[in-house]
């Protein structure tokens, strides 16, 4: 099958197979209730809209090292998002910039996408950090040549379509993306699997290229319905395995624009980075239930301050303060503190001024409390 408006500089086609394995693939996937498993592994809106913080923030890392980001080490990387501090090095610049360009797009999904937003993603995805300094938000030059090649041997695998070219052939990917139910029908899932690899084949920017693909993989995700992608991240997965991922382009890129061996590729990163993500939620889902029935058997503890454990241990961003807890059990301020005083005091919370509020939020070791027996 031909991709609609996707060929090559000497006008051949890129195509696919209608193989088993892919039919079978995005049939697995799509009957697959994975939201419905992750909302029960998850809980309550708080719990998986922090969630898909961590994971979207997860992708970001991963995506930044897939293309060289050096990192001290991802909890420090996680900590500078979450805190909104300066990065301190060009690595946590690519990561921070990363997530702010994701978050960004994924703002868009609910209508068409143009080449300014692209051109605008850009340049928050490049700010201070791509080696061309000037080359954030803008296509690449003419006079600004682009090769793919093999990082060990040096040998070119393939050269993009000219620079000159590049506004026409990125009005076809986008009229592509945006037409989701045009003819002739293309599945959502390979759907958003070409747009992964023709944004990487055109390499319209110096810099950036494979983080922006990676991006526009997810965004069409997203606007076609697939709301469990929010919680994926693709580039772990990609990472572990990164000759099989720059093979997959070079085989379609070499045999005739066949896109079928980076379809399959891809198809099996997506289901082994669901099949992972459902089993971490069934887990952190167990351990949730370990640890509320630990809270419940430690006798130290008034009911109070196990009400005020379980929440913590499942809003763990959130928090408890002294007025919140208090109001939740009618108590007096003066009660509420001394309960909380004492979680802090016992090592299973740590108080935390932000702003003119004391917030307590769970320490680490509260996920080491023993089960009750």
């Amino acid at each position: 099958m031909e991709i609609p408006a996707f060929t090559d500089p000497h006008g051949r086609p890129f195509w696919f197979c209608r193989l088993d394995a892919i039919d079978r693939a995005t049939h697995e996937l799509d009957r697959r209730d994975a939201a419905r498993e992750m909302l029960e592994a998850l809980g309550d809106e708080a719990a998986r809209h922090a969630y898909r913080i961590d994971q979207l923030v997860e992708e970001a890392i991963s995506s930044s090292v897939l293309e060289g980001a050096t990192l001290t080490t991802r909890a420090e990387a996680k900590e500078i998002i979450r805190d909104g501090r300066k990065p301190g090095s060009h690595g946590e610049r690519m990561v921070v910039n990363n997530y702010k360009a994701m978050v960004q797009l994924l703002t868009t999904t609910g209508r068409d996408l143009t080449v300014a937003d692209l051109l605008e993603i850009h340049a928050v995805l490049g700010a201070d950090s791509l080696d061309v300094p000037d080359a954030a938000g803008r296509l690449r030059r003419p006079a600004e040549p682009v090769r793919v090649e093999d990082a060990q041997t040096g040998d070119v695998w393939f050269t993009p379509p000219p620079a000159q070219t590049l506004p026409a052939l990125l009005d076809s990917m986008l009229a592509f993306a945006n037409s989701g139910g045009s003819e002739p029908f293309v599945h959502p899932l390979v759907r958003a699997i070409v747009l992964h690899f023709w944004m990487a084949y055109l390499h319209p920017f110096v810099d950036g290229n494979g983080r922006m693909a990676r991006a526009l993989f997810y965004w069409q995700l997203l606007r076609s319905g697939y709301d469990f992608a929010q919680y994926l991240s693709i580039s772990g997965p990609i990472d572990r395995s990164r000759r099989s991922y720059y093979l997959a382009f070079a085989y379609t890129e070499t045999d005739d624009g066949d896109l079928t061996y980076f379809l399959l590729h891809q198809l099996s990163v997506l289901r082994r980075a669901t099949g992972e993500l459902v089993e971490h939620l069934k887990d952190r889902s167990a351990r949730l239930v370990h640890l509320t029935n630990a809270v419940r058997g430690t006798k130290s503890l008034n009911h109070r301050q196990q009400a005020a454990l379980m929440f913590v241990i499942r809003n763990p961003h959130l928090g408890l303060t002294v007025n919140g807890h208090g109001n939740s059990h009618s108590i007096s301020y003066l009660t509420a503190r001394k309960d909380l005083q004492e979680l802090e005091a016992g090592g299973y919370l740590a108080r935390v001024r932000v702003g003119r509020t004391d917030r307590y939020l769970p320490r680490d070791n509260l996920t080491s409390l023993k089960r009750p027996g």
